[in-house]
Order: C-alpha cells, then sequence, then structure tokens
C-alpha cells in the first residue's frame, strides 16, 4: 500500500562559479551585446527568460514574463541550429521535436522539475576567482516515477555526452562537466563559430534520491492502528 501510485524526487545541489563564467564571456564578446548573445546561446534563453527560438536578435523582457508564451515553442523553424543551438542547455534538456540520432523518443525522458537559487544574488561585476568560491548557486528538485530514465539519462546523455544530437565530445555548457579543451558550437552561415575554453560553471556540491508517497499512502499511514 505504501509504494501504490508513488514517485520518486531527485535532489540536485549546483554551485555556480560567477566569476568564471564573467571571464569566459568577456573573453569571447567585445561588447556587451556580443557578450549576451554568447550567454544566451550557451543557454538557449536571454536573461529574461526569453527563448531565442521566439527572440532570435535582441532580448525581450515582456515575453521573458510571460509564462502562457515563453514555454509555447518547438525547434521546428530553426531545423539548423541558427537560432538555438543544438548544446544549448534548454534544447538538450529538452530537445522537443529536433531530429536526434539516437534515443529518439523524447517523451519518455521528460520530468517535473522544480528549482530556487541561494546565496547572493549574481553579480555582473564578479571577475575573480575568489568569487567563484562564493556559497551561491541553484537547488533543483526532480519528480520522477522512474528515475533511472529521466535523471539519471538526463545526467549521462544528454548532459554530459553530444552523440545524440551529432556534436561528439561536447558537454552542456551550463550544466555539463567539462575537460580541458571543451568547446561549444554555435551554427551559423557561412561558416559555424566554434567558442574553446568552456568550464564547469556549476559545480555539482550534492545530490539524492527520495521516494514521495502518494497522497493514498499518506491517508492510510494516517490511519493505520497501533
Amino acid at each position: 500500500m505504501l509504494g501504490r501510485n508513488g514517485t520518486y524526487v531527485g535532489l540536485r545541489k549546483y554551485q555556480t562559479r560567477v566569476g568564471a563564467f564573467n571571464r569566459f564571456l568577456r573573453a569571447n564578446g567585445r561588447t556587451e551585446e556580443e557578450r549576451e548573445l554568447v550567454a544566451a546561446k550557451l543557454v538557449g534563453r536571454w536573461r529574461s527568460g526569453a527563448p531565442l527560438t521566439l527572440a532570435a536578435d535582441v532580448d525581450n523582457p515582456t515575453l521573458g514574463a510571460d509564462p502562457q508564451r515563453n514555454n509555447d515553442f518547438d525547434y521546428s523553424r530553426d531545423t539548423r541550429g541558427q537560432q538555438v543551438p543544438f548544446g544549448a542547455h534548454i534544447r538538450r534538456m529538452n530537445p522537443r521535436d529536433t531530429e536526434l540520432s539516437r534515443l529518439t523518443d523524447v517523451n519518455i525522458h521528460r520530468l517535473i522539475r522544480r528549482g530556487t537559487t541561494y546565496g547572493p544574488p549574481y553579480d555582473a561585476n564578479a571577475l575573480s576567482e575568489k568569487d567563484d568560491e562564493v556559497a551561491r548557486g541553484a537547488i533543483f528538485l526532480f519528480i520522477s516515477a522512474n528515475a533511472m530514465a529521466t535523471i539519471e539519462f538526463l545526467q549521462q546523455e544528454w548532459i554530459n555526452d553530444g552523440n545524440f544530437v551529432r556534436l561528439g565530445d561536447e558537454r552542456d555548457p551550463i550544466i555539463g562537466r567539462q575537460e580541458e579543451g571543451a568547446v561549444f558550437t554555435i551554427p551559423k552561415q557561412p561558416v559555424r563559430r566554434r567558442i574553446h575554453g568552456i568550464q564547469t560553471f556549476n559545480v555539482l556540491r550534492g545530490g539524492e534520491y527520495f521516494f514521495m508517497p502518494s497522497i493514498s499512502a499518506l491517508h492510510w499511514l494516517a490511519n493505520l492502528q497501533e
């Protein structure tokens, strides 16, 4: 009875190396606009939350603040990844209708995710290695009935591998664990851009799996007789 209709909860805690991220942006963008575009390409969204598929050239804070619109998109008009690179964080985490080279059934890897931040807010002027050690980052909860087919799969295949989108050894530029010489590919015409120096910008500091009983199981527990 306790296990009926229950599910699993995964916990992940990341520490953000803000200084390293800011140094990387400054090394790969001559102007503030160029740096913001590089950041958006890595994530797949602008800082406001507006997706590049709906705001390809400049940020749109109104769109980013609209929960009815900022997640209502697919990649049918971006089959070459020129708006949202194939290796961008949000495209990896949910390829949607992207043509994949393997493990092509996206729907069996879906989960419910909620997150929050901790520590001081993001500081655009943080540039030193000391800033990398500040205790700030994000905590995520993932809910899924099959942890191996979702949370573990995402970590192993879509975060830390690139073959499913034909990117070889490239890893998620935001939460992937990077190795020396890591790159990020931005498709564009006439020649793609490959950005070198991708680092581990978010360090995994902890994680655990928990069982979450159903409401009916909680009722059953509450009514147990001694």
